[in-house]
Formats: C-alpha cells, sequence, structure tokens
C-alpha cells in the first residue's frame, strides 16, 4: 500500500499545478492512514493466530511486526503533520513530492526491518532506510547545516553498514543458512569459541545499534539532530530506534532458545556493557548540552540504554516493558520536537538560554513543555514514569530470579542516571518560568501547533492512569511473536 502511494505521489510530483502540488502531503497521509487502519484490523484479530513466514521465507508476519508497523504509521502520521504546521520547511524546501515521496519509502524498508527473518533481507531493509533517511535529512538544499549533517550522516551510516555487512558475511559463512530462524544456523554458531561468537555478533550489530542511536555507534545523533528539520528528526528518534529494537528482540529471542548458557552469558555482558556505556556517555554529555536539539540527541542515547538493559537479561518478559517504553518514547519525542519546532519558528529563539521567561507570555506552551518534559524524565504523573517502573521492575525480577549482578548493576546505574536525567530536562522548565522575560505579555493565541501539541500530550498522561488499555494490548502482541 504505502509502494502505490509512494508511486501515486511521484507521477501527481509531475505536474505543476499549484493546487496538485498542495494535495500531496495529503496524498501521503491518506496512505499512511490506510495502512494503520489494516495494521489495527490485524492486530485486533490476533487472538488465537499462529505467525506466518511468507514471501519465500524472507519475511514474517507476527504480533511484533504488526505492532511495529502500528508504532511507525503514528510516526509517519505525525511526521507529515509537522511538516505541514512547519513555516521553516514551506519556504525553503522546494522539491514538496520527493520529500513525502521519502517518507513513505522509509516507512515501508522499516516495516520489511521489522518482519525480516533472513539476513539477506535485513540489510536490503536496512539500506533502503537509511538511503531515504540521508535524503530527508538532506532536504533542505540551500541550508549548510542540513547538507553538513547529511554529509556525516551518510559517512557514519557507510561504515555502520559495512561494519554489519561483514558480520553478517561470518554468520553465513559459519551458520550455513541465511534464515535466523533456523535451528541448524543456530546449532553450526554454537560451535565457536566464544571470543569469536561476540565479536560476530557486535559487528553484525553495528547496523542495528547505528539505527537505536547506542553508544559508541551515536556519534552521527548530534550533529543530524541540529542540521535536518524537526518533523524528520523526531521521526529518527523514534521509527528507525523501533525497527532497530525490534531486529535486537528477535536475534536475542533466537540465541535464549538455542544456544548454550555460556553463550547466551557473554552475549548479555556484551548487550549491558552496550547499555552501561549508552547511559553514562547519554546523560552526563546531556548535561553539558546549552541546545536543546543536541540535548535531546545525547537524551536518546540514554533512552537507548535503558531499553537495552532490559533486553540484558535475554527473558521474554522484558519484551513487554521494551515495546511500552518505546510506544510513550514517539509521543514524548513528537511532543518535544514540536516544541523545538514552534520555538525556532515562532520565537526564533536555537538555545535554552533564550527560552527565559517565555512560558509566562505563553502558558499553554509552558504548561504542555511541562508534562512532556516531566515524562522524558520518568516523573509522575506520566506515562514516562509508569514505562520506566515497568523497565525497572522487570530488571528487578530477572535479577531475583537469576542473581545476575550484572542486572542489578544495569539497575542501581539506571536509577542513578534518572536522577541526572532529571537535572538536564528540568532546565527547561526552569527557564521558561524562573528566568526573568524582559516582555510580561501574556500571549494565549491558540494556534495549530497548540492543538496538535496537545493532541500528542494527551497519551501521556492517558497511559500513566490507565496503562492496562496498552499493556492488555502488547501482552497479546508478546504472545503472538516468535
Amino acid at each position: 500500500m504505502l509502494v502505490l502511494f509512494f508511486l501515486l505521489i511521484v507521477a501527481l510530483d509531475l505536474f505543476k499545478s499549484k493546487l496538485i502540488k498542495a494535495s500531496l502531503p495529503w496524498v501521503a497521509l491518506t496512505g499512511i492512514l490506510i495502512s494503520l487502519i489494516s495494521q489495527i484490523y490485524f492486530l485486533n484479530n490476533i487472538q488465537g493466530k499462529q505467525a506466518k513466514i511468507f514471501f519465500s521465507g524472507l519475511l514474517i508476519t507476527d504480533g511484533l511486526a504488526l505492532y511495529a508497523g502500528l508504532l511507525f504509521s503514528v510516526a509517519g502520521i505525525l511526521t507529515i503533520v509537522l511538516s505541514v504546521l512547519s513555516k521553516h520547511l514551506q519556504v525553503k524546501f522546494s522539491g514538496r513530492g520527493e520529500y513525502y515521496a521519502y517518507i513513505l519509502v522509509l516507512l515501508a524498508g522499516l516495516n520489511l526491518m521489522a518482519k525480516s527473518v533472513n539476513l539477506l533481507m535485513l540489510f536490503v531493509a536496512l539500506e533502503l532506510v537509511s538511503i531515504a533517511s540521508y535524503l530527508l535529512t538532506t532536504a533542505i538544499k540551500k541550508q549548510q547545516d542540513a547538507m553538513e549533517s547529511g554529509l556525516k550522516y551518510i559517512l557514519y551510516g557507510t561504515l555502520a553498514s559495512g561494519v554489519m555487512l561483514y558480520g553478517m558475511s561470518f554468520l553465513y559463512g559459519f551458520g550455513g543458512s541465511l534464515s535466523f530462524l533456523d535451528t541448524a544456523f543456530w546449532a553450526n554458531l554454537s560451535r565457536l569459541d566464544s571470543p569469536f561468537f561476540l565479536v560476530i555478533f557486535l559487528l553484525t550489530f553495528a547496523g542495528f545499534l547505528f539505527k537505536i542511536a547506542a553508544a559508541p555507534f551515536h556519534f552521527w545523533a548530534p550533529d543530524v539532530y541540529e542540521g535536518a528539520p524537526a518533523p524528520i528528526v523526531a521521526f529518527f528518534a523514534t521509527a528507525p530506534k523501533i525497527a532497530g529494537f525490534v531486529v535486537i528482540i528477535r536475534f536475542l529471542l533466537q540465541i535464549k532458545n538455542n544456544l548454550a548458557t555460556t553463550l547466551q552469558d557473554d552475549v548479555m555482558l556484551l548487550v549491558g556493557g552496550i547499555s552501561l556505556l549508552s547511559l553514562v556517555i547519554g546523560n552526563f554529555t546531556a548535561l553539558w548540552q546549552s541546545r536543546a536539539r543536541r540535548l535531546l540527541a545525547y537524551s536518546s542515547v540514554a533512552h537507548a540504554g535503558f531499553l537495552l538493559a532490559a533486553l540484558a537479561a535475554l527473558a521474554t518478559n522484558s519484551i513487554e516493558a521494551v515495546l511500552f517504553y518505546l510506544s510513550v518514547l514517539l509521543f514524548m519525542n513528537f511532543g518535544i520536537f514540536l516544541l523545538v519546532q514552534v520555538f525556532e519558528e515562532r520565537l526564533q529563539i536555537f538555545d535554552i538560554k533564550g527560552l527565559a521567561g517565555q512560558g509566562k507570555t505563553y502558558p499553554l506552551l509552558g504548561v504542555l513543555a511541562i508534562i512532556i518534559l516531566i515524562s522524558l524524565t520518568g516523573l509522575p504523573p506520566t506515562a514516562g514514569f509508569t514505562s520506566k517502573l515497568l523497565l525497572f521492575t522487570n530488571i528487578w525480577q530477572n535479577y531475583s530470579a537469576t542473581g545476575n549482578q550484572l542486572l542489578l548493576t544495569l539497575l542501581l546505574v539506571g536509577l542513578l542516571l534518572t536522577g541526572v536525567a532529571f537535572f538536564y530536562y528540568i532546565r527547561i522548565p526552569y527557564f521558561l518560568f524562573f528566568k526573568r522575560n524582559l516582555n510580561p505579555e501574556k500571549k494565549v493565541v491558540l494556534g495549530r501547533e497548540d492543538i496538535v501539541l496537545a493532541f500528542i500530550s494527551f497519551p501521556l498522561l492517558l497511559f500513566f492512569f490507565q496503562p492496562a488499555w496498552l499493556t492488555e494490548l502488547i501482552r497479546q502482541v508478546v504472545l503472538y511473536s516468535i
């Protein structure tokens, strides 16, 4: 469906009519909405069904893929809405058709990533996502920052893809198959020495760690977050991260089910080490940032660390906590980047100090900003608190069951660094409300951005008071997954 609407947009973009040009975002939005409705329909009918492998064994349809597709569609809809609201894009971006076409290609690639159970298909899907991402990063060709960040993104992405492909070649050579659901594939790999297997594992995961912005593959994030259009940055902070974690979950489940305990412990140690590195680098580097975009880039690294900490146990019950966290993260990221877009375009504010007193001038924006930032920190009464509570509870339960000291370390470091995150997130509300503004006039103006921002903020409150609405769906999704 997404491919058909991609072709339709490319065809419509050939016409010079201003009316047709203006309809292109709505055509893209229609395609994503149809995809979203179909995914909701399938999710509502997954009870009692089995996962299906199709397309010559390259792809799978299960609860994990369907739920990820649902999140991709929501992210795509919000990206287009933010793009329509962005005056900056409307003024500086001339190739409207190609911009919305790239978003649809990116969504198609992400869905393929989430459904891939074959190394070759996985690589093709990831490269499709990467190429579309590079093009979207450089969407505003006349802006030097966008071109510079796009070039860095391409260089880092090419390096990560090359390393990943090198690792995949080892997996294919020693595993004897391209399908990582094949038990013989893992039986062959289990004969390898532990250090060599870990090296292959890390090489293969380089591309996925790059997509989720986990350390040490996070170097692209600050520059891309600062140079790319705000709607695209919001999309990059959520959808590729979701796809990357879906792939990681699939691999870790297979490792849990098919490899010896010693190899599982080594993989757990490696995942835990990457998690700790991401938590420390992401949180402490964010403390020193003066620009909101760079702060959010390093906080994204920290979020990847929290999620990897939950997966380090290689336990099936971790999946529910991770999916809940990713669902909430989607709304938090789009909310905060819409705020960034409003402050940059409406008020010409690009650093945190420039926000001084703006919460009093624009009280509605200020209140919505507080809700989103409290949720990002992980404090009540927001869904960010619920997501972190589920994550930490899950880590504690797995530690209690296994006695693994790594899990206890991850739990204690995660709790400590949540406190660190409070300090860099709270700087924004502090400047909004407690710093003096030379213009004391209140401007309670309800614009389109404010309505969308309120809509995005609503789930952050809803899933705090009614988390069961989401957790029950996720539980059904996990039961229908491999």
